[in-house]
Protein backbone atom coordinates (compact mmCIF):
# COMPACT_ATOMS: atom_id res chain seq x y z
CA UNK A 1 0.00 0.00 0.00
CA UNK A 2 1.34 3.78 -0.74
CA UNK A 3 1.99 5.81 1.73
CA UNK A 4 0.27 8.95 1.80
CA UNK A 5 3.33 11.09 0.70
CA UNK A 6 2.86 9.45 -2.61
CA UNK A 7 -0.75 10.12 -2.96
CA UNK A 8 -0.10 14.15 -2.83
CA UNK A 9 1.85 14.94 -6.06
CA UNK A 10 3.90 18.05 -5.40
CA UNK A 11 4.60 18.56 -9.03
CA UNK A 12 0.96 18.43 -9.79
CA UNK A 13 0.03 20.82 -7.00
CA UNK A 14 2.27 23.00 -8.95
CA UNK A 15 1.26 22.74 -12.09
CA UNK A 16 -2.59 23.43 -10.84
CA UNK A 17 -0.96 26.51 -9.19
CA UNK A 18 0.67 27.89 -12.55
CA UNK A 19 -2.26 26.92 -14.19
CA UNK A 20 -4.26 28.67 -12.43
CA UNK A 21 -2.22 31.74 -12.29
CA UNK A 22 -2.36 31.83 -15.75
CA UNK A 23 -5.99 31.72 -16.10
CA UNK A 24 -6.07 34.81 -13.81
CA UNK A 25 -3.52 36.59 -15.64
CA UNK A 26 -5.19 36.00 -18.63
CA UNK A 27 -8.36 36.93 -17.45
CA UNK A 28 -7.67 40.19 -15.66
CA UNK A 29 -6.22 42.26 -18.52
CA UNK A 30 -9.28 41.81 -20.11
CA UNK A 31 -11.35 43.51 -17.92
CA UNK A 32 -8.98 45.63 -17.44
CA UNK A 33 -8.43 46.76 -21.58
CA UNK A 34 -12.01 47.48 -21.58
CA UNK A 35 -11.58 50.08 -18.27
CA UNK A 36 -8.15 51.21 -19.89
CA UNK A 37 -10.07 51.07 -23.46
CA UNK A 38 -13.33 53.76 -21.69
CA UNK A 39 -10.76 55.36 -20.08
CA UNK A 40 -8.70 56.41 -22.37
CA UNK A 41 -11.38 56.89 -25.09
CA UNK A 42 -13.05 59.38 -22.57
CA UNK A 43 -10.21 61.09 -21.52
CA UNK A 44 -9.73 62.08 -25.32
CA UNK A 45 -13.32 63.36 -25.46
CA UNK A 46 -12.59 65.57 -22.14
CA UNK A 47 -9.59 67.10 -23.85
CA UNK A 48 -10.96 67.15 -27.47
CA UNK A 49 -13.84 69.74 -25.49
CA UNK A 50 -10.92 71.99 -24.69
CA UNK A 51 -12.66 73.05 -21.29
CA UNK A 52 -10.41 74.82 -18.94
CA UNK A 53 -13.12 77.54 -17.15
CA UNK A 54 -16.12 75.45 -15.94
CA UNK A 55 -18.32 74.45 -13.15
CA UNK A 56 -18.94 71.04 -12.26
CA UNK A 57 -21.33 69.68 -9.20
CA UNK A 58 -20.69 66.15 -7.33
CA UNK A 59 -21.92 64.47 -4.49
CA UNK A 60 -19.40 62.19 -2.22
CA UNK A 61 -21.27 59.30 -0.46
CA UNK A 62 -20.02 58.29 2.87
CA UNK A 63 -21.19 56.84 6.43
CA UNK A 64 -21.55 60.87 7.27
CA UNK A 65 -24.02 61.08 4.49
CA UNK A 66 -25.07 57.72 3.55
CA UNK A 67 -28.11 59.37 1.70
CA UNK A 68 -28.17 62.82 1.36
CA UNK A 69 -24.92 63.99 0.53
CA UNK A 70 -24.72 68.08 0.14
CA UNK A 71 -23.65 68.63 -3.32
CA UNK A 72 -20.59 70.57 -3.46
CA UNK A 73 -20.19 72.96 -6.77
CA UNK A 74 -16.57 73.25 -7.49
CA UNK A 75 -15.34 76.26 -10.01
CA UNK A 76 -12.41 75.75 -12.53
CA UNK A 77 -10.74 78.63 -13.83
CA UNK A 78 -8.08 78.39 -16.27
CA UNK A 79 -7.47 74.49 -15.29
CA UNK A 80 -7.60 75.65 -11.57
CA UNK A 81 -9.76 75.44 -8.77
CA UNK A 82 -10.90 78.61 -8.10
CA UNK A 83 -14.01 78.74 -5.54
CA UNK A 84 -16.09 75.92 -4.23
CA UNK A 85 -19.24 75.96 -2.70
CA UNK A 86 -21.62 73.39 -0.69
CA UNK A 87 -25.39 73.02 -1.26
CA UNK A 88 -26.25 71.12 1.87
CA UNK A 89 -29.69 69.47 1.31
CA UNK A 90 -32.71 70.59 2.75
CA UNK A 91 -30.76 74.60 3.19
CA UNK A 92 -31.78 77.43 0.88
CA UNK A 93 -28.41 78.94 1.42
CA UNK A 94 -24.88 77.63 -0.06
CA UNK A 95 -21.85 77.26 1.82
CA UNK A 96 -18.35 78.29 0.65
CA UNK A 97 -15.21 76.44 1.36
CA UNK A 98 -12.65 78.26 2.86
CA UNK A 99 -9.38 79.21 0.13
CA UNK A 100 -7.04 77.77 2.35
CA UNK A 101 -8.87 74.26 1.60
CA UNK A 102 -9.40 74.51 -2.38
CA UNK A 103 -6.12 72.25 -2.56
CA UNK A 104 -8.43 69.25 -1.40
CA UNK A 105 -10.94 69.56 -3.99
CA UNK A 106 -10.17 68.28 -7.84
CA UNK A 107 -10.49 69.87 -11.06
CA UNK A 108 -12.16 67.03 -13.87
CA UNK A 109 -8.34 66.61 -14.93
CA UNK A 110 -7.74 65.49 -11.15
CA UNK A 111 -10.70 62.97 -11.66
CA UNK A 112 -8.81 61.50 -14.14
CA UNK A 113 -5.59 61.30 -12.31
CA UNK A 114 -7.63 60.01 -9.37
CA UNK A 115 -9.49 57.35 -11.71
CA UNK A 116 -5.49 56.92 -12.98
CA UNK A 117 -3.96 56.33 -9.88
CA UNK A 118 -6.52 53.97 -8.47
CA UNK A 119 -5.94 51.67 -11.53
CA UNK A 120 -2.46 51.59 -11.14
CA UNK A 121 -2.99 50.66 -7.01
CA UNK A 122 -5.03 47.83 -8.42
CA UNK A 123 -8.02 48.54 -6.68
CA UNK A 124 -11.29 47.59 -7.23
CA UNK A 125 -13.25 50.64 -9.80
CA UNK A 126 -16.57 51.11 -11.32
CA UNK A 127 -16.68 54.45 -13.52
CA UNK A 128 -19.59 55.91 -16.02
CA UNK A 129 -18.32 58.54 -18.34
CA UNK A 130 -20.96 61.25 -19.88
CA UNK A 131 -20.83 60.09 -23.75
CA UNK A 132 -20.19 63.69 -24.96
CA UNK A 133 -17.72 65.43 -22.73
CA UNK A 134 -16.11 62.13 -21.33
CA UNK A 135 -15.71 63.55 -17.99
CA UNK A 136 -16.75 60.73 -15.32
CA UNK A 137 -20.73 60.74 -14.28
CA UNK A 138 -20.05 58.23 -11.69
CA UNK A 139 -16.79 57.01 -9.07
CA UNK A 140 -16.84 54.00 -7.24
CA UNK A 141 -13.70 52.98 -5.83
CA UNK A 142 -12.58 50.53 -3.14
CA UNK A 143 -9.02 50.42 -2.76
CA UNK A 144 -9.13 47.12 -0.39
CA UNK A 145 -12.34 44.83 -0.41
CA UNK A 146 -10.78 44.12 3.47
CA UNK A 147 -11.32 47.51 4.52
CA UNK A 148 -14.10 49.60 5.66
CA UNK A 149 -13.52 53.52 5.28
CA UNK A 150 -11.47 53.47 2.28
CA UNK A 151 -14.13 54.33 -0.17
CA UNK A 152 -14.92 56.77 -3.03
CA UNK A 153 -18.07 57.07 -3.79
CA UNK A 154 -18.38 60.05 -6.10
CA UNK A 155 -21.52 60.79 -8.74
CA UNK A 156 -21.37 64.17 -10.71
CA UNK A 157 -24.16 66.14 -10.82
CA UNK A 158 -23.28 67.87 -14.05
CA UNK A 159 -20.64 70.07 -15.89
CA UNK A 160 -21.36 73.99 -17.30
CA UNK A 161 -18.50 75.29 -19.02
CA UNK A 162 -17.84 79.18 -18.37
CA UNK A 163 -16.84 81.93 -20.29
CA UNK A 164 -13.05 82.67 -20.33
CA UNK A 165 -13.62 86.12 -17.94
CA UNK A 166 -15.19 85.79 -14.45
Amino acid sequence: MPGIASLIDPVAAARRSVVTALLAACLLPAASHAQNADFRASLDRWKQAALSSYEYGYRKYCECHPDSPPETVVTVRDDRVVAVRHRPVGYDHEVPAEEKNLQYYWTVDGLFDLLRAAFARGANVRVTYDPKLGFPTSIDIDYDANFIGDEVDLKITGVTPLSAQP
